[in-house]
């Protein structure tokens, strides 16, 4: 059977007549994001979202079939930038990846939502996650290296996905160009969220490179989600994806499929498959922002953060007072204090306090930016951050 060759059958990129119920649930969203957002202090909202790079990076990783302990990611993203360059592990990258792009979405604006589709940044994110990767986890499984960035161009690029055909190599860019023209052209900021979530299966369809497509498609959903304001860096969709891993295959398998016949849809694929797909991503987010809300609640979280004085083996090693859990949350949720406030929450006299709060410092729960900085922040080290969210960092598979 001949290779798909033709962008057509891409068409329509984003049918006109949607359901009312990826409608409604796309409209949503924002006001959710909002509120959770509304829930945080600044500072604790930074570590948050520093935390979350390691939960996006910990479950894209476990999607494919590999682990990384988050605490190893942690005192990689803490260890001084000379010793990360040394750092090969791919979840180190996929982490490194996810900032670098932020960063730039942040201090380079993108000028408008076309941007956010453009073939050359969907080539610069495989480049990123994959340059210092070695040969040998660049091999796939015919001999052939795979080289980090570079589009299926050739006919020696071909590829099969298990039941899958991927399009014609020398098809790729200009698949990828023409969704970025039928994304790009939206302008209602409801659409847009349709549109990234629905890119994220056109992207793995079209299947830009010979390897780590998926995997691409995620941290491009990512930086998309940025761009249009929805705060990624408070929730993670990764994580709601690897809970549901097995479905999240089937999904994609699904909107592979041609269409079925004369009620689904005009083009060449299942557009009852596609808004399938659609809607599954809609209820991740949903059931992801839903979880951090819920993580959020100020009474589940006293009572989270009391029994983690009690009884982590951590805080007893190091003879943390478990008296001092209000102070802790107390910073959590104002999200800087003075450090002399922060003594006085621990209930103790000026020398016991000091050492307690050295104490609370070393464990990684308070943070001071210099030994005598006036104001003190919330740390979430990784062992911390499970205690307080629930089933943050789980092996889900």
């Amino acid at each position: 059977m001949p290779l798909i060759a033709s962008k057509s059958w891409l068409d329509p990129v984003l049918p006109e007549d949607l359901p009312p119920s990826i409608i409604s649930r796309a409209d949503a969203l924002p006001a959710k994001v909002a509120f959770l957002a509304g829930r945080l202090a600044t500072e604790t909202a930074e570590q948050l979202t520093r935390l979350l790079r390691i939960t996006n990076t910990y479950y894209s990783n476990l999607i494919e079939g590999q682990y990384t302990a988050p605490a190893d990611m942690q005192r990689a993203q803490n260890a001084p930038k000379r010793e990360r360059r040394l750092l090969k592990d791919l979840a180190i990258k996929h982490m490194e990846a996810q900032l670098v792009f932020e960063r730039a979405l942040r201090r380079y604006p993108a000028e408008g939502f076309r941007q956010l589709f453009d073939p050359a940044l969907v080539s610069a994110l495989h480049y990123r996650l994959f340059k210092d990767a070695d040969e040998a986890s660049r091999t796939l499984a015919d001999g052939r290296l795979m080289q980090p960035g570079r589009l299926r161009s050739t006919a020696d690029e071909q590829v099969v996905v298990g039941q899958h055909d991927a399009p014609d190599a020398a098809a790729v860019l200009a698949m990828l160009r023409h969704l970025q023209e039928g994304f790009g052209r939206i302008v209602d900021p409801r659409r847009q969220l349709i549109a990234v979530l629905a890119n994220h299966h056109r992207l793995a369809w079209v299947h830009p490179f010979v390897d780590g497509n998926v995997r691409v498609a995620r941290l491009l959903t990512h930086l998309q989600l940025v761009h249009l304001g929805l705060q990624p860096g408070l929730w993670s969709l990764a994580r709601g994806l690897a809970r549901r891993h097995e479905e999240y295959y089937r999904m994609l398998a699904l909107a592979d499929r041609p269409r079925e016949g004369d009620l689904d849809g005009r083009g060449q694929m299942s557009r009852r498959h596609y808004f399938g797909f659609i809607e599954f991503m809609l209820d991740v987010c949903h059931d992801q922002i839903d979880y951090m809300t819920a993580a959020l609640n100020r009474e589940a979280l006293r009572e989270r953060v009391t029994r983690a004085f009690r009884y982590n083996e951590r805080l007893l090693q190091l003879k943390v007072r478990p008296e001092s859990g209000p102070a802790v949350l107390a910073l959590i949720l104002q999200g800087a204090m003075p450090r002399n406030e922060l003594k006085v929450f621990t209930g103790l006299t000026p020398r016991p306090a000091i050492d307690e709060l050295q104490r609370l410092i070393q464990a990684g729960v308070v943070l001071s930016p210099t030994p005598k900085s006036r104001l003190v922040l919330p740390g979430l080290p990784a062992w911390f951050a499970q205690e307080i969210f629930p089933d943050l960092h789980r092996r889900f598979q």
